[in-house]
């Protein structure tokens, strides 16, 4: 790190004094060298500010179910409609359905909130994403929030930014929908180059939280 500046005249920077104005920016030199060694202002201070991170909006539980099967006949028995793709997709899915029972934490952004007020590729939302140490959905997530999230705002359609099944050429994501009809569990174009506007809102595996001690 250079030596530090002191403001000058028309607001350009000229070099301090030296004798006691060096010892003070060694001084400040050591404390940026500190502060660079905390977890995650040392990450911001590295990679400039890529947005605020979303907090954990809620949790999904995976592996209580454990066929395709299985989540089409809890969908019905909770009177949630499923849609032709999505019970495909929900099929396609089955091989990669959590093993054991576990829990898992998710958040939710629009993608004005990941940094694009005028909307984006899936492509970018993606490494956006990255940027913030967001995850993608195991495609479980799908069903398995959609049965637990029954309290959907009327009108409100999530997105789940999940991990890519089957043919990229046919890709597709899960959706949550609730609309007039009830709730649904359906799907959407999962393709990088689609493009997605401002207030659309994904579902991602929420950033993980760092133990103490």
């Amino acid at each position: 790190m250079g030596r530090m500046a002191a403001r000058g005249p028309g607001g350009r920077f000229a070099p301090r004094a030296s004798g006691a104005g060096e010892a003070s920016s060694r001084v400040i030199e050591v404390a940026m060298l500190d502060i660079r060694s905390w977890g995650p202002l040392s990450r911001w201070l590295r990679r400039g500010d890529a947005g605020p991170v979303p907090p954990t909006w809620r949790t999904a539980p995976l592996g209580h179910l454990r066929t395709a099967q299985d989540y089409r006949a809890a969908l019905g028995h909770a009177h949630i409609q499923i849609s032709a793709d999505a019970e495909g997709l929900l099929h396609r899915s089955e091989p990669g359905f959590a093993e054991r029972k576990r829990t898992i934490d998710l958040a939710t952004a629009t993608v004005a909130e990941l940094g694009f007020p005028d909307g984006a590729r899936y492509a970018d939302i993606r490494a956006r994403a990255r940027k913030l140490r967001l995850g993608f959905c195991p495609p479980e997530v799908g069903p398995a929030l959609r049965l637990a999230y029954r309290d959907q705002p009327h009108g409100e359609r999530l997105i789940v930014a999940m991990q890519m099944v089957g043919d990229p050429e046919d890709a597709l994501v899960f959706s949550l929908d609730h609309d007039d009809d009830g709730l649904w569990l359906d799907v959407h174009d999962g393709h990088l180059d689609g493009f997605w506007r401002a207030e659309d809102v994904f579902v991602f595996v929420a950033r993980p939280t760092r133990r103490k001690g």
